[in-house]
């Protein structure tokens, strides 16, 4: 008869009160959930992901995971029958592990000042003051990453049962509204080979947050995802259900794209096969199409190609494909731009200044037909060096896009580069807002997505926050925009910019315009949320108008945005 005991060991807090006070730890099994995870309005559910290796000598097995609120309520089971093969990790401790993967979980400190503003915000009514003590302990509890050796990670990530324990909030038996948080209990049995029973039990916070900043016809997605088609831990299904609870309204899964004559590197790492393509866009579970369905946003199938594998190379992302599309084509960088115009789409130059996969000679006038550049990624933001390659390239490109019949430019643009919750996790905050002209999201159609993107109608976020401008004088112009003005004189730039939380007491915004001839003005908005503001500027030869502007918190944070440029053209026109 198998030995049935139940067993606690490690028990390193005993108070359930939220804020990751319950943490138990059975050994030769490292589990991991983030202290806090969150939605935002109008979601319906709420995905935590759960992390566990066997770090024992023989298999486990995962039986069950329940959820219990802080009353001691159950909610949620969810029965499993997961094999946990022993790893390779049987000496590391679990901060080792940690470590390893790159966690950085929040510091004690940290955790008191969330845990005291969340029994706070309990006893608030709905209002500005809520939100931001909402929004300010979700700050404190997320879960960052540090930079860590590649080879190191996957390491750990190739042995670890990487789980996402989906609650809908109407289990939770309460009424959830905005800006509100629940903390919770998750229970995780797992039966040793012995069968013996060990639970594991730790709290997560979940944070239901205000929606996205909006305005009309403008709509947030991400254009930089990877599944687990290549080298990301997820299903498409996942990856689009996780963009759509965090307020995402359109995606395009941009996998790994390989080369039937080449073998992968590391050895056994999936690449996307030009096999796959009609599957990976199809209505199967593991296709975007099926995706689309179920998560309820646009989710389109792209690639991200490669000079070569491994480190070292250069990469593009492909949009708008209608066939598939090949890395490691001659001459190397030129190749996989010509391979994604041949494939009926287009390029963006992805994470030029990433030192691991440098492209930043883009713009030094020895590579044509790509369509964009990615300025802000993986959580890296381009400093006012890098951008000014942008606006050098646009400003010497300038003629070429008055001239051009459909005012073509280079677009920059935002992704997240996600490829799990575990690691730079960036996914709902690197983001662009694009202009589609609709007063509803673009649902199935895909064409208005890779138009907006093509033609520079987005805006930029490294966090989520909202930036969109408009040039009012002789009509309405919005970013991607070209018009005419025959003579010159002031012009009326309306800027929008809404920061992604409430401003806290004492943050700012710096307001840029920018034109061809640089920085034209500089202004300071102090405490507020919102930024609507009129600015006139005087124009009086072909240039093109863009806005970034930078929020501060009043601390060390800040948010950085950026519009695409509206386009003005002088008499003789076109030329």
């Amino acid at each position: 008869m198998k030995r049935l005991v139940a067993v606690l060991l490690v028990l390193m807090f005993v108070t359930f009160s939220g804020v990751g006070r319950v943490r138990s730890e059975v050994r030769g099994v490292f589990c991991q959930v983030p202290v806090s995870v969150f939605s935002r309005y109008p979601a319906d559910k709420i995905t935590v992901p759960i992390m566990v290796v066997n770090k024992g000598t023989s298999d486990m097995c995962l039986q069950k995971i329940e959820v219990v609120l802080q009353d001691g309520t159950p909610v949620l089971e969810e029965t499993l029958s997961e094999t946990l093969a022993p790893s390779s990790l049987q000496g590391l401790t679990d901060e080792e592990t940690r470590n390893q993967i790159g966690i950085v979980q929040p510091d004690e400190k940290s955790l008191a000042t969330a845990q005291a503003l969340i029994a706070k915000a309990a006893t608030m009514g709905p209002s500005e003051e809520r939100t931001r003590t909402v929004e300010t302990a979700w700050l404190l509890l997320r879960t960052t990453t540090t930079n860590v050796e590649a080879a190191a990670a996957e390491n750990v990530l190739s042995q670890a049962r990487l789980l996402s324990l989906t609650i809908p909030l109407d289990k939770l038996n309460t009424k959830i509204e905005p800006s509100d948080v629940i903390p919770v209990r998750l229970d995780i049995t797992i039966q040793s080979s012995d069968g013996s029973i060990s639970t594991i039990s730790q709290t997560t916070n979940l944070f239901y947050l205000t929606s996205l900043p909006s305005q009309w016809g403008w709509y947030p997605g991400d254009g930089h995802l990877h599944s687990k088609w290549s080298d990301g831990n997820s299903l498409v299904s996942s990856v689009a259900a996780t963009a759509s609870n965090r307020g995402l309204k359109w995606t395009i899964i941009t996998d790994h794209a390989g080369d039937t004559a080449h073998p992968t590197t590391p050895s056994g790492q999936s690449r996307l096969e030009a096999s796959e393509w009609t599957t990976y866009g199809g209505t199967s579970p593991l296709g975007c199409t099926y995706a689309q369905t179920n998560s309820g946003i646009t989710v389109c199938p792209g690639e991200e190609l490669a000079t070569q594998e491994g480190l070292g190379g250069s990469h593009l992302l492909t949009y708008k494909n209608s066939s598939y599309a090949a890395s490691f084509t001659l001459p190397l960088k030129q190749g996989l731009i010509n391979n994604a115009n041949n494939a009926g789409g287009f390029g963006i130059i992805a994470h030029p200044y990433n030192s691991s996969f440098l492209w930043n000679d883009w713009s030094n006038g020895s590579y044509t037909g790509f369509r964009g550049i990615e300025l802000i990624s993986n959580g890296t933001v381009v400093d006012a060096t890098q951008i000014a390659d942008w606006d050098s390239y646009l400003r010497g490109h300038l003629s070429a896009t008055m001239q051009d019949p459909s005012h073509r430019f280079c677009v920059g643009l935002a992704g997240s580069d996600f490829h799990t919750t575990w690691v730079s996790d960036y996914l709902g905050a690197n983001m662009n807002y694009i202009y589609t002209g609709s007063s509803t999201p673009p649902g199935i159609y895909r064409s208005s997505v890779y138009s907006a993107l093509e033609n520079g109608r987005a805006s930029a976020s490294s966090d989520g926050s909202l930036l969109v401008h408009k040039i009012t004088t002789g009509g309405t112009y919005l970013p991607g925009y070209y018009m005419q003005k025959s003579a010159a004189g002031n012009i009326a730039v309306n800027v929008y910019a809404a920061y992604f939380m409430s401003m806290p007491v004492g943050g700012w915004a710096k307001v840029e315009i920018v034109t061809s001839a640089g920085t034209i003005v500089t202004d300071y908005v102090v405490s507020q949320t919102i930024v609507n503001k009129d600015y006139s500027i005087y124009v009086s030869g072909d240039t093109y108008v863009r806005v970034q502007v930078t929020f501060f918190d009043g601390n060390t944070r800040f948010s950085s945005c950026f519009t695409n440029p509206t386009f003005i053209d002088f008499v003789p026109y076109n030329q």
